[in-house]
């Protein structure tokens, strides 16, 4: 089970247990999937997201046609889409710092009043046919085309923002003020980054902002700064950790053409699912059964 969908059995019937609560769907083709189970049209899904299956190869492995399958894949994609984004990342929205502090691990003890750290992540996508879109698109960081998201992790590395796709040659600085995650932090709140969120304009009063020093026209850091930049990348750490399992999810390698119309989803997705996969700090997942 968790080859084909990156959590275990357990969790696995717990998602499909809401899903019986909220059924029946809308389906995207406009014809309801009667010839599987729920159990089965979830799975079917969750292996296209971690395994980035063909369609045709999905279709031969569950006797079905391929119709089928696309039917189920961008129905389901919704549906998860609605119930993880939509109804729990996105509305319940950024832990505020006094439930931070209460599951704060030791590599956060230097930043008690950390609520989030941020970092973006590419996608690497298929060249647009469009010369704009290109031109848009293109990354000289990657030297690729890509789309690129922001994400964010609470201290106690849990994924508790994600924004849209923007294409690959979008600032980092310039997502962070456009996708609204600024909004959602108080007074006193700190912010953990790296060099490329030099957002200091941008931040709402009382809002702070933990960057690693430029060297400039320095030769080294002073022990200082050394100090400051090892402690800020012990904390960050996690939200580079939590990337990384985001794109665990073999589809962000490659999004099909026929699915690249709800890009943004998939990508929200992948990263809700995440957060019930096992926690990414030891300390964290001590405190519960595994």
């Amino acid at each position: 089970m968790l080859l084909y969908t990156s959590f275990p059995a357990d969790v696995f019937q717990v998602v499909v247990s809401m899903l019986y609560r909220m059924a029946p769907f809308n389906y995207y083709s406009g014809w309801a999937v009667t010839c599987f189970s729920i159990e089965d049209q979830l799975l079917i899904t969750l292996m296209k997201l971690r395994l980035n299956y063909r369609d045709l190869d999905l279709s031969v492995r569950f006797a079905t046609s391929r119709a089928t399958v696309s039917n189920i894949i961008n129905t389901y994609v919704s549906v998860l889409h609605e119930i993880f984004f939509d109804s729990i990342l996105k509305e319940k929205g950024i832990p505020s710092q006094i439930k931070c502090k209460g599951s704060m691990p030791k590599s956060f003890e230097e930043f008690a009043s950390a609520r989030i750290a941020m970092d973006a992540t590419e996608i690497i996508q298929d060249v647009p046919s469009d010369m704009n879109s290109q031109s848009l698109s293109y990354s000289s960081y990657k030297s690729r085309h890509t789309v690129k998201a922001v994400t964010c992790v609470s201290p106690n590395g849990a994924l508790v923002f994600s924004s849209d796709l923007y294409p690959g040659s979008t600032s980092d600085a310039a997502i962070v003020d456009h996708c609204g995650v600024l909004q959602q932090l108080k007074a006193g709140d700190l912010i953990l980054a790296d060099k490329g969120f030099n957002i200091y304009d941008k931040l709402p009063s009382g809002v702070s902002l933990n960057i690693p020093p430029f060297l400039s026209q320095k030769a080294h850091f002073t022990k200082e700064e050394a100090a400051l930049c090892y402690k800020i990348g012990k904390a960050r750490i996690h939200v580079e950790r939590a990337n990384e399992r985001i794109k665990n999810y073999e589809i962000l390698n490659h999004i099909p053409a026929q699915y690249r119309h709800m890009s943004t989803k998939i990508f929200q997705l992948c990263c809700c699912l995440v957060n019930i996969q096992a926690p990414l700090l030891k300390e964290i997942s001590d405190k519960y059964e595994i």
